[in-house]
């Protein structure tokens, strides 16, 4: 039996940065009778809030979904006790780690003659 099933979130579960339309959040409550759910997406908290925590059905066991949003850097849960979203832990660059992988993107630019296109 499965036990865990892992989705990804835009283009998946959902139109890109569009909440969860009312079929697709009932299909997933109909998973979370069964199985834990997995959604990981590189959005941040407020945006997986709006697409798919402030989507589910009222029947959905919230207590078997694992939201993870910037790229799984974060982990959220439902805590019915509370009755809301907990974050789990946040693994996030320091300042200084931020500094030296930009350095390290700037001098691999540098090193290849590579110039970005501007948007």
């Amino acid at each position: 039996m499965v036990s865990l099933v892992a989705f990804d979130l835009d283009g998946t579960l959902a139109l890109s940065k569009q909440p969860l339309d009312n079929e697709m959040a009932e299909a997933l409550a109909t998973l979370l009778q069964v199985a834990h759910v997995a959604i990981i997406s590189g959005g941040d908290w407020p945006q997986f809030e709006k697409q798919i925590a402030a989507r589910l059905s009222p029947h959905a066991d919230r207590s078997k979904l694992f939201l993870l949003p910037t790229t799984g850097t974060k982990l959220y849960t439902f805590s019915p006790e509370s009755n809301e979203w907990n974050r789990i832990y946040a693994d996030l660059f320091t300042e200084t780690q931020k500094s030296l992988i930009l350095s390290a993107f700037d001098a691999a630019l540098a090193a290849t003659s590579f110039t970005p296109e501007k948007t």
